[in-house]
């Protein structure tokens, strides 16, 4: 699949949710021996940043828009992704909208099965409840361990970033990685912690 989009057999990221692409437009004129997928719900910025790239001549990055669980769940082959970045996924403040909420146990099950076997999954929030969601659901699957030293190669500052440094939120940001075959993990028949039931 990877080979008839980019063309070349170099590995390949998939960023979640670029948003006007900040980190896409930084990373990948640095990294061209790298291929960059970037899935957007939004199609008005789908579209502004398929322009950007354009402008930029990067032959590595490809941009779609379309429902990035459905694809991630139904369209990327098995271990087949060097890296996902989610970074500020929508929050989806309100208690009745949690449901929409990415990080779910189908979503990670979907992280395990495409991910490469050294693959990273790189995340960062402003919002404490959702990065207790994410750790919490990567680590339900027992197919990952938080990696201590392994920092996001994100340097650039998202405006979703700046937003959340406005209103005195914390940045909260983890590197997970995938367990070596073989390698003993605990697991738990538990459900991933919700945000409701989440330390405050």
């Amino acid at each position: 699949m990877w080979s008839s989009i980019f063309d070349n057999d170099h590995p390949v990221d998939i960023e979640i949710g670029p948003g006007t692409g900040t980190f896409l437009l930084s990373v990948a004129p640095a990294h061209l021996a790298r291929n960059y997928f970037a899935i957007e719900h939004s199609r008005s910025r789908t579209l502004r940043l398929a322009v950007a790239v354009a402008e930029r001549g990067l032959t590595n990055v490809r941009v779609l828009h379309a429902d990035a669980g459905c694809v991630v769940g139904a369209l990327v082959p098995a271990a087949s992704v060097a890296a996902y970045h989610i970074y500020f996924p929508d929050p989806w403040w309100k208690r009745r909208h949690y449901r929409r909420r990415l990080f779910t146990p189908d979503f990670a099950a979907a992280l395990v099965r495409t991910l490469a076997p050294a693959g990273r999954v790189y995340v960062a929030t402003d919002v404490e409840d959702v990065f207790t969601l994410m750790c919490a659901t990567l680590a339900a699957t027992g197919a990952f361990i938080k990696l201590e030293d392994a920092p996001s190669p994100r340097t650039t500052v998202t405006s979703f970033e700046r937003k959340g440094v406005a209103r005195g939120a914390t940045i909260r940001q983890a590197t997970f990685g995938r367990r070596a075959a073989g390698a003993a993990a605990h697991t738990s028949n538990a459900a991933p912690i919700t945000p409701a039931e989440s330390p405050s």
